[in-house]
C-alpha cells in the first residue's frame, strides 16, 4: 500500500503513515490490557478535547461556513467519536488481535469509498493489501467458529 506513494516521491509522508500502525498496535494492546479495570470512554472525550486545543491555532484564520461547521461536527461525531467509543467498548470482550483486524477494515474500506465516491482508482498494491486484510479477517473468524486460534 505504501509502494505507490514512495515511488511518487512522497517518502516522508509514507514514513509518517508507517508509524500509524505501530501507534495503533500500542493503543490496542494498552486498551485491551486495561479494559477490565478502567472505563476508558472518558479518555476518548479528553483525547478529542486535547486534539481540538492542539489543532485550534492551525485553524486560524477560520473561513468556514455554517455548512462546513455542520459537516465537520458530523464527521467528528460519526467518523471519530463514535468509532473510538465503540472500540473502547469492544475491547472489553474482544482480544487485541481481533480488535486490530477489525480496525484494519478502515484501511480496506477507505480506498473503496474513495474509489466509489470520488472515482479515485486504487493501485494494484492497494488492492492486494486490502485482499490480504480481508483474508486475515475471514481466516480469523473461521478459526473462531472452529475453536482454534490462527
Amino acid at each position: 500500500m505504501f509502494h505507490d506513494g514512495v515511488q511518487a516521491g512522497q517518502a516522508a509522508g509514507m514514513l509518517v503513515a508507517l508509524l500509524v500502525p505501530f501507534a495503533a498496535a500500542a493503543n490496542v494492546v494498552t486498551l485491551r490490557a486495561s479494559a477490565a479495570r478502567v472505563d476508558l470512554i472518558p479518555a476518548v472525550m479528553l483525547g478529542g478535547a486535547f486534539s481540538c486545543l492542539i489543532a485550534l491555532p492551525f485553524a486560524f484564520p477560520f473561513s468556514g461556513t455554517s455548512r462546513d461547521l455542520l459537516l465537520l461536527a458530523l464527521l467528528g461525531i460519526f467518523q471519530l467519536g463514535l468509532p473510538c467509543m465503540l472500540l473502547v467498548i469492544a475491547s472489553r470482550t474482544l482480544l487485541a488481535p481481533e480488535i486490530a483486524l477489525l480496525g484494519l477494515l478502515e484501511v480496506v474500506l477507505g480506498p473503496l469509498w474513495a474509489w466509489l465516491g470520488a472515482g479515485e482508482a486504487p493501485g494494484q498494491a492497494t488492492l492486494v493489501g486490502g485482499a490480504l486484510v480481508l483474508l486475515a479477517l475471514v481466516g480469523n473468524e473461521i478459526s473462531a467458529f472452529r475453536g482454534k486460534p490462527v
